[in-house]
């Protein structure tokens, strides 16, 4: 279900916490509703007026070379994938169904494919939030959101090139695809992940048996990729303040259930530092992670996310916003200092247990 009142977020910041989680998490809520308090004290200050602008980051190293350079995504380069999704001819579009935005299938004169979001009048799908999940999943140390880079198209390429079974939703396109002036709409594409199938997390049974991997005082789980890979999702989902997770259908992993993909981030990044309501009773429900992205924490500083999410050439917008960042970075102190109070209670070897 999409959710009006996560797009007003953007724009104002809620006040108040609404309690979340469940037996066995009530330390450590009680310093995290101190930390969202401060935030949201920092941030009603930072609202009567403008936003400060960014400094010059002329002089600073391009850390999205690095990111894309050093990272893998099912035993492929990022470099490689995001080439492909930047510069290889389009010859088909065909409309993904099944979702309240305009998305589409991608097919490359090599044979590759893409999933591509244009800009469009849902104002709950932002194309550019999913490359900036692609990156900051990168900057994590995290492989789980596909390749993600702006792709820009113009309105005879997407007509002309419209596969025979989209004919029916032309009307729908036009109506919702916003194109500029100079026929262009801006999109994303992000690499298409051949075959996935439903994780069934976001379902009840599901819940239930990843709470009973993530809770102090239960055994190890023997899937322990496959925990952590979760417990990963739900800081990183925490971080992008992405409550389209649960909504159905939106927790996908490869055929042979060894790998979750974090797909879907363009319902994210919204400024409230404390995050959507749903996201917390999420978080603060896990009491085990991974070590190395705890560690990782630390990166999501504004002055890395400013390099991280520079803007790319032949894309008139910025990846994210200065108030965007600054949410992300206000949601990374306010994980930090939940797995902190985690650790102060049952030690560090109780809680970050996985890798």
């Amino acid at each position: 279900m999409r959710l009006p009142g996560y797009v007003m977020a953007e724009l104002i910041v809620a006040g108040a916490l609404t309690a979340g989680g469940g037996a066995g998490v009530v330390y450590g809520v009680r310093h995290v509703r101190a930390t969202l308090a401060a935030h949201s004290v920092a941030a009603t200050a930072a609202s009567s007026g403008p936003l400060p602008a960014r400094d010059d980051l002329s002089n600073l190293p391009d850390l999205r070379v690095g990111l894309e350079s050093s990272g893998t995504f099912l035993g492929m380069s990022d470099e490689l994938l995001l080439a492909r999704v930047r510069t290889q001819p389009i010859v088909r579009f065909k409309l993904n169904h099944g979702g309240s935005s305009i998305s589409f299938r991608v097919e490359f004169a090599d044979g590759s494919r893409a999933a591509w979001k244009p800009t469009q009048t849902n104002s709950q799908t932002v194309p550019r939030k999913e490359i900036a999940a692609y990156r900051l999943n990168r900057l994590l140390g995290l492989n789980a959101v596909p390749p993600a880079a702006p792709r820009a198209v113009s309105r005879d390429e997407l007509f002309s090139h419209l596969h025979p079974d989209s004919l029916e939703s032309l009307p729908r396109i036009k109506a919702e695809t916003i194109f500029g002036s100079n026929g262009e709409t801006l999109g994303t594409a992000s690499y298409w992940i051949p075959v996935i199938k439903d994780s069934g997390f976001d379902k009840p049974d599901g819940q239930k048996q990843v709470q009973a991997w993530l809770s102090q005082g239960e055994p190890l789980p023997e899937q322990a990729s496959m925990a952590r890979q979760v417990s990963d999702l739900i800081v990183f989902d925490f971080l992008t303040s992405n409550p389209d997770r649960y909504s159905g259908g939106n927790m996908k992993m490869s055929p042979d259930g060894t790998q979750l993909f974090y797909m879907d981030n363009t319902m994210s990044f919204f400024v409230d530092p404390e995050g959507p309501a749903k996201n917390r009773e999420v978080l603060l429900r896990t009491q085990r992670f991974s070590r190395g992205l705890y560690e990782a924490l630390d990166r999501v500083t504004a002055p890395t996310l400013e390099r991280a999410l520079a803007q790319e050439a032949g894309a008139p917008y910025e990846i994210l916003t200065p108030a965007e960042i600054a949410g992300v970075v206000g949601r990374r102190l306010v994980v930090h200092q939940y797995i902190d109070s985690l650790i102060a209670q049952f030690g560090a070897r109780n809680v970050l247990v996985f890798p």
